[in-house]
């Protein structure tokens, strides 16, 4: 049973809204109160750190002290942005297909073109060439009607927000000192074909916090939440037991 006292925080990433945690979010929310804020369609932001301060701002607004982040690529970055300036507030840290480095040059170049392509094309033809990329590739057709609902539930996110979105990834700076300072747990959990954040990569931020849990899903891309559902739930429940 997961404790009632920790508030968990499921921070959604780009190109989805909060409704990416619907498979595991029941199972989650029996006996825990657990948040999922939803900055899908903001097009406000322009840094990770102004996404971390909007999250800061509606956590105080629902009288949370202190919490459990667990943030899923994009999210993963706010989760770290938001533990770099108020660590007081976190008991346990989760990188769900994220990582806590800075993008490179090559990157940062290919997310100049996508912005550029928003311009001309909108937001569905990003998602269909960004969402099955997001499912290991033996799941792109197993799971095509899941790929098919993704698009056609995100494709309402304004083509502005995910350029706010991608310039605030683009533009965010390394914060592997976060992990490797960390007084508080950190769960990182990777899909072993995950072509987005690879899971070389996630064994590598594994080895800098001092109180790390690394679970490899086996099956998955970059959306075990949907891709491993049960397995991504035990992975975060067991994690919030022993906060």
């Amino acid at each position: 049973m997961m404790s009632e006292s920790v508030a968990l925080v499921l921070l959604h990433g780009h190109g989805v809204d909060a409704s990416i945690w619907d498979g595991i979010y029941a199972g989650l929310s029996t006996d825990a109160r657990v948040l999922r804020p939803d900055f899908s369609r903001l097009t406000n932001h322009s840094t990770i750190e102004a996404y971390a301060e909007d999250l800061y701002g509606r956590l105080q607004n629902g009288q949370v002290d202190k919490c459990a982040v667990i943030g899923h690529s994009m999210g993963g970055y706010i989760a770290l942005a938001f533990a770099e300036k108020y660590p007081d507030m976190i008991q346990g840290l989760g990188l769900f297909h994220s990582t806590a480095f800075a993008d490179d040059e090559p990157k940062k170049e290919q997310r100049r073109q996508v912005i550029r392509k928003l311009d001309e094309d909108g937001t569905r033809s990003f998602l269909e060439t960004a969402i099955p990329n997001m499912f290991a590739p033996d799941n792109r057709d197993a799971m095509s009607e899941k790929v098919h609902a993704l698009i056609e539930l995100n494709s309402v996110i304004p083509p502005q927000a995910l350029q706010a979105g991608i310039r605030a990834m683009l533009s965010r700076p390394d914060r592997t000192h976060v992990l490797k300072n960390a007084a508080y747990p950190v769960l990182i959990v990777t899909g072993q074909h995950d072509q987005i954040v690879p899971p070389e990569k996630s064994h590598e931020l594994a080895e800098m916090a001092a109180d790390t849990e690394l679970v490899v899903l086996d099956a998955s891309g970059h959306l075990g939440m949907i891709e491993e559902p049960e397995q991504a739930q035990a992975a975060i429940r067991q994690f919030v037991d022993r906060l």
